[in-house]
């Protein structure tokens, strides 16, 4: 194949690459969803993920100028990319297993910084997961037949190491840069420092994590209340940790069988909750069944104590059936 004919099958298969980049994005992102709920993947993931299709330059000197392939349209595995950027190194595991429960694709591990750092326990250098994977059958995406075996390289990695390799990549590996011991000497340090760095974070976040445990706890039981009495998924945000902020000292004893007796005793809370979450993000919010018993019970405190523009709390008094301005 010669590299015109090389490009010319590369800009025909582009779009189908593209869907397929972005149906890996799509499904690795739902599958990590009930992996780190209550928080959303756009904030647990800190960089967007977005395909990225290999340059036609880039792939044209991959294939035919660095490595004596057998095959190389088939055999370059990185024609479409995703980076998965999460904050510190322990999550990484928790997208990779998102990833690996994703039962119809092929999955191969190219790179595990773990198993590097433990066969070279003094060596600082690039740490990331990489995956290829590849649907195990054809299957349709949008108007585009992707056809199995197709590759797409995941990358799975820190904020750090993400800023990392932006320097480092197609830069360090230079003829004249490679021969540049000081280069590689800066190169290591860095990557010490990002693993020192990232050993701070994670005590940082295991201390927030120990502090939040009980409001989480509580978010956790609310929230299946609420799907079984809404009927729909609660979804969370940070109003949830102001609500809970704001009324801990009055949230109920046996709150859990206090909230489930409530909306058995007025059914029409659920139907109310259940129209409101339809439009408005505070309804959708777990907490928000507190606010409805502590506007039926202790209405000057659910006001006193209310986090939120007080507005926004009066159709819950509406509903009830408590004057919001007496």
């Amino acid at each position: 194949m010669t590299e015109d004919e090389f490009l010319a099958k590369w800009r025909k298969d582009v779009p189908v690459y593209e869907a397929w980049g972005q149906h890996v994005v799509e499904r690795v992102q739902a599958a990590l969803v009930p992996m780190i709920a209550p928080v959303a993947a756009d904030v647990f993931l800190r960089i967007p993920p977005k395909p990225r299709t290999k340059g036609e330059v880039s792939f044209l000197e991959k294939a035919f100028y660095r490595k004596a392939y057998v095959d190389p349209y088939v055999d370059v595995t990185d024609k479409v990319g995703v980076r998965f950027v999460v904050l510190v190194a322990s999550q990484i595991q928790i997208v990779e297993k998102a990833l690996l429960s994703i039962a119809d694709w092929h999955h191969s591990k190219d790179k595990d910084f773990e198993a590097e750092q433990a066969e070279n326990p003094l060596q600082f250098t690039y740490a990331a997961v990489h995956y290829v994977v590849s649907p195990k059958s054809a299957i349709r995406v949008g108007d585009h037949l992707v056809p199995a075996g197709a590759p797409c390289e995941i990358q799975i990695k820190t904020i750090l190491q993400h800023a990392y390799s932006e320097i480092t990549h197609d830069t360090i590996y230079k003829p004249r840069v490679n021969a540049a011991p000081d280069l590689h000497r800066a190169a290591a340090k860095s990557m010490a420092l990002i693993e020192a760095t990232n050993d701070y974070f994670e005590q940082v976040l295991g201390k927030v994590s120990e502090i939040i445990s009980g409001d989480r706890t509580v978010t956790d039981a609310l929230a299946e209340v609420y799907r079984s009495a809404i009927g729909n998924e609660p979804s969370p945000s940070k109003a949830e940790g102001l609500l809970l902020d704001a009324y801990k000292d009055d949230v109920p004893p046996n709150p859990m069988s206090t909230i489930k007796e409530m909306l058995e005793q007025h059914l029409y809370i659920a139907q109310r909750i259940r129209e409101r979450s339809t439009t408005m993000l505070l309804f959708r919010q777990p907490s928000i069944l507190v606010a409805y018993w502590l506007a039926l019970n202790k209405p000057v405190a659910a006001k006193a104590r209310w986090p939120l523009p007080q507005e926004a709390l009066r159709p819950v008094f509406t509903d009830v059936g408590r004057s919001f301005d007496a």
